[in-house]
């Protein structure tokens, strides 16, 4: 399957890796390219977000991706740091 990143993805990825250093930089990188690849083969692997169309994957103990699938193309929608407010979450997923 196709993997798109959303604008959210991108900016929510760069917030989390810009507050690491250089080498968990590379390895938080390097295990979510695997993640992707993962889910590509494999796209329903990640547990449904509550009653929504998202799923998601956990990347590191801190981080989950969100993603949704649409047809024939797997849209990466968020980075969370689940350190921050779950209600903001919601938030985001609801827009």
């Amino acid at each position: 399957m196709k993997i798109k990143l959303t604008e959210t993805a991108e900016k929510s990825y760069y917030e989390i890796v810009r507050k690491y250093t250089e080498k968990k930089a590379a390895e938080f990188s390097k295990t979510t390219f695997s993640v992707i690849r993962i889910i590509s083969d494999n796209n329903k692997i990640g547990p449904r977000h509550q009653k929504t169309l998202y799923r998601k994957f956990l990347i590191s103990n801190q981080v989950y991706l969100f993603y949704k699938i649409e047809i024939d193309i797997i849209y990466v929608v968020l980075f969370w740091d689940n350190k921050r407010n779950p209600l903001i979450l919601d938030v985001i997923l609801s827009s």
